[in-house]
């Protein structure tokens, strides 16, 4: 799938459900530990790149770290 990058997150994706879909979406949610939004905004991103929200953050998290230490052998590399 296609990269999509975080970067800040100011448009709204709205859509109507009925009644039933919305109070499943409320428990999938509590068993998560998120609310309903975050849950969609995890399967927005799942379906749109194949991974969740939490996962891209995680992700661009981890670059960082890992961009900050320089293996041995380099030349900016400390012991």
């Amino acid at each position: 799938m296609e990269p999509l990058h975080i970067g800040k997150l100011t448009e709204e994706a709205k859509t109507t459900v009925t009644e039933a879909m919305h109070a499943r979406l409320t428990d999938l949610a509590r068993q998560a530990k998120c609310n309903p939004s975050d849950l969609l905004r995890d399967a927005l991103y799942l379906v749109l790149t194949g991974a969740t929200y939490l996962d891209h953050v995680a992700n661009d998290r981890r670059s960082v770290m890992q961009s900050q230490g320089k293996p041995k052998g380099d030349k900016g590399a400390t012991e």
